[in-house]
């Protein structure tokens, strides 16, 4: 999956192709959180960026005789001209996106292609839309089958009222997904506002009540046009970390794949290693419990006054631990966060293991710890003599084989000059030139400043 961008924002031009781990890094301010946040919107929102068209014959035949039948070959030759749509329109609703004015993006563009896209309809597909309680519209493709068959029922003797538009919406939602589901990834987002949403979000829904309360007892306010005044301002990938952590309550009733399968053991105990803890819902209040100490009382912090660090770490362990789906994307705006250097080496380790268990994963980052110890599981994957040993001498956790990555799982890029640049990665891991002349810089002044120092005592 290719990414390519022109006048965007900061950057004038430059492209980013998906890997296993996609690693963006570079000054502040110079494009990467909202590069990976545009990459996140696409892949999020693909379904409703596309339109793959119904004729109106089709539709008429769907609400007259409850039943239809399409040929999904007939759609796989123009995949890529729908594929080059959704990227147009998704380039031109980037304001909206972003929750910025409409002249911000006004000259942007970002175009996604697949390289070598194949079409796999050999998987089963169903599903059912429902129009209230009176109908719904059920979708059903046979394994190794290209019809997709769609039934109308209903009880409601009105039903040629539905709007067109609706059908053929949800329609072509159907059509996406059985041609594309397959090549395409589920992303999640974890933003840098991490920590003021995990500390903020009980105000949000205190002030959303009152909002509700007073326009139920004011009959002089227009709801609607209060509504629209209220739209969000935050872009979108922030709405969705606010929505996530609101549903919590509900969320943490269900299980990933990688909470459901004991296989997967070493995701959870990296995740725990890092967090020395949980988190769970009392009295609808999300709380964290450090894990208990011998002879000390056990301990129950509301997260709203939790560390900044365990902040920053609950969109983390709430992705791992009930959301994450298998060929899913992690995308984090710099996961180093708040951590200690240790924790920062840790992470690295976390995000090494996803990657094994099956989840891509995108990073900003500034962190050297971070890039050093990714680089460092880059060449444990090279055939040295002594590896049994250097992998057993490290107990925090222990290093197994889900922690070796190979060079060819992971792409760099640099944010320079309004432009992006890919970085070399080889068998001893990602080219650390941007980290190495600044640490170089610094280490510079230090001797000069320390022998200055010391012929001063003389």
């Amino acid at each position: 999956m290719r990414f390519d961008f022109k006048n965007f924002g900061y950057i004038d031009d430059g492209s980013i192709e998906l890997s296993d781990l996609t690693i963006l890094c570079g000054p502040n301010s110079s494009g990467k959180t909202y590069t990976s946040y545009s990459i996140y919107g696409f892949l999020k929102y693909f379904r409703n960026l596309t339109e793959f068209s119904v004729s109106d014959d089709l539709l008429d035949k769907l609400r007259e005789d409850g039943g239809l039948d399409i040929d999904l070959k007939d759609y796989t030759k123009e995949t890529k001209y729908y594929i080059k749509k959704a990227s147009e329109k998704f380039s031109n609703t980037l304001n909206d996106y972003f929750s910025v004015p409409e002249d911000v993006f006004a000259q942007s563009e970002i175009n996604f292609s697949i390289d070598d896209l194949k079409i796999d309809l050999s998987r089963e597909f169903n599903r059912i839309a429902k129009f209230g309680n009176s109908r719904s519209l059920i979708f059903d493709k046979p394994p190794s089958e290209s019809c997709l068959s769609i039934v109308l029922e209903t009880t409601d003797v009105k039903v040629s009222k539905l709007p067109k538009r609706i059908l053929s919406q949800i329609i072509s939602d159907a059509i996406a997904d059985c041609l594309l589901e397959s090549a395409l990834v589920k992303p999640f987002v974890v933003t840098s506002e991490r920590t003021g949403i995990a500390l903020f979000y009980k105000e949000l829904d205190v002030n959303k009540n009152r909002i509700i309360e007073h326009l139920t007892e004011s009959d002089d306010l227009d709801p609607f046009l209060l509504l629209e005044s209220m739209r969000s301002r935050y872009a979108k990938p922030i709405q969705d970390n606010i929505n996530v952590i609101r549903d919590y309550e509900n969320i943490n009733k269900q299980k990933s794949f990688i909470k459901k399968d004991k296989k997967y053991k070493y995701v959870t105990d990296a995740l725990q290693d890092l967090l020395g803890g949980s988190f769970k819902s009392i009295d609808k209040q999300v709380v964290y419990q450090p894990k208990k100490v011998r002879n000390r009382d056990k301990v129950s912090v509301p997260v709203y006054i939790a560390s900044s660090s365990i902040k920053s770490l609950f969109l983390i362990d709430l992705y791992i631990n009930y959301l994450a789906k298998e060929k899913g994307l992690l995308i984090i705006d710099e996961p180093e966060l708040n951590l200690h250097p240790d924790n920062q080496r840790k992470m690295a380790g976390l995000l090494a293991r996803l990657i094994n268990a099956g989840i891509k994963v995108m990073v900003t980052t500034h962190s050297d710890y971070l890039i050093r110890e990714i680089n460092n599981r880059i060449m444990l994957s090279n055939e040295i003599p002594d590896k049994k040993e250097i992998m057993s001498k490290q107990k925090s956790p222990k290093l197994v084989k889900e922690d070796i990555l190979k060079p060819e799982q992971v792409k760099a890029y640099t944010m320079s000059d309004h432009t992006i640049k890919e970085i070399d990665v080889d068998k001893y891991g990602i080219k650390l030139d941007i980290f190495d002349s600044i640490i170089d810089s610094s280490n510079n002044l230090s001797d000069e400043i320390f022998f200055s120092l010391e012929n001063s005592n003389d």
